[in-house]
């Protein structure tokens, strides 16, 4: 690369050496010293761009792929990195017309209709963020996250059965996709198609999705399908991963109730009760179960609890 500013492939593989070993500053001071000896090398102020954007220092990065254009006004990655920058401010309508400018400079690609769909999206127009989501699959039939964004559009207006249709496309061609499964799990729950979104919530947990309120919906579906006693296990398995969770423990309380596990029960209010001092939280179980929440049972074991504190 010293001895020859055109080599970007050489240019390309340090740039990468620093972003492997995630050191963006250095790559930053690197790139700074690069441009020092080629100022109007547009590869290197892209790069430098790229770095600025992975430190979230948005104006910097900004000025860098301003350069790069100025350096070739025809340079589309410029264009489309500046879009990306633009959108994380919030510039949603500069960041539509940097992306249609690499529109208008080559063919058009799945992805630029991608992010300017997200910004029309962002901007509540959502019958021109439609429009060029379609234009998204369109354009690349295999893009999953063009048929998860018509997807979501769906489910935020509550068109449960189209949502349905959406992401069983975006499952065809990522049914390893853990974060799609569990989309699918909330669509069928909404349309209280419960056995289908046991089975999703299942293959969403399988692939690694253990986030709390997939636990929790997870349960709730169960629950619905005269399973109580499964789904007093799923909350047990995503207390694994959340052991003082308070909306998990006191969940499983009533679960456990509704089991006929009064012994149980009382145990895990205990446990759960040890962890809300204040009983700030008491609310999530009372609420929740208001059946019992204002019983006897309950209130002999909270009167308890707070005699021994």
């Amino acid at each position: 690369v010293e001895l020859d500013g055109q080599d970007y492939s050489s240019l390309y593989n340090v740039v990468y050496c620093f972003e492997f070993l995630e050191d963006y500053e250095g790559a930053i001071v690197y790139l700074n010293g690069y441009l020092e000896k080629n100022p109007y090398c547009e590869v290197a102020w892209h790069q430098l761009g790229k770095q600025y954007y992975y430190k979230e220092m948005y104006s910097e990065a900004l000025t860098a792929y301003d350069f790069a254009i100025i350096s070739d006004d025809t340079f589309i990655g410029a264009y489309f990195e500046k879009g990306k920058v633009l959108e994380k401010l919030g510039r949603y309508k500069e960041a539509i017309e940097n992306y249609e400018t690499t529109i208008s400079i080559e063919d058009p690609t799945s992805h630029a209709f991608l992010r300017i769909g997200k910004c029309y999206e962002k901007l509540k127009d959502t019958d021109m963020a439609k429009y060029y989501f379609y234009q998204t699959v369109h354009e690349d039939p295999l893009l999953d996250k063009g048929w998860l964004a018509i997807t979501n559009l769906y489910y935020n207006k509550r068109d449960f059965e189209k949502a349905v249709f959406y992401i069983n496309k975006a499952l065809n061609i990522d049914g390893e996709n853990p974060q799609y499964w569990k989309k699918c799990a909330k669509i069928h729950m909404a349309l209280e198609n419960y056995d289908q979104a046991d089975f999703a919530f299942k293959q969403a947990v399988d692939l690694g999705n253990y986030e709390l309120d997939t636990w929790l919906k997870w349960a709730e579906v169960v629950r619905i399908n005269g399973e109580t006693e499964a789904a007093v296990q799923i909350l047990s398995q995503g207390r694994e991963f959340y052991p003082e969770s308070l909306k998990l423990l006191y969940r499983s309380v009533g679960y456990l109730l509704l089991a006929n596990d009064p012994i149980n029960a009382r145990i895990m209010l205990m446990d759960a009760l040890k962890i809300d001092i204040k009983q700030k939280k008491l609310h999530l179980f009372t609420e929740n179960f208001p059946q019992y929440g204002k019983s006897e049972w309950t209130q002999e074991i909270v009167k308890k609890y707070n005699k021994t504190k």
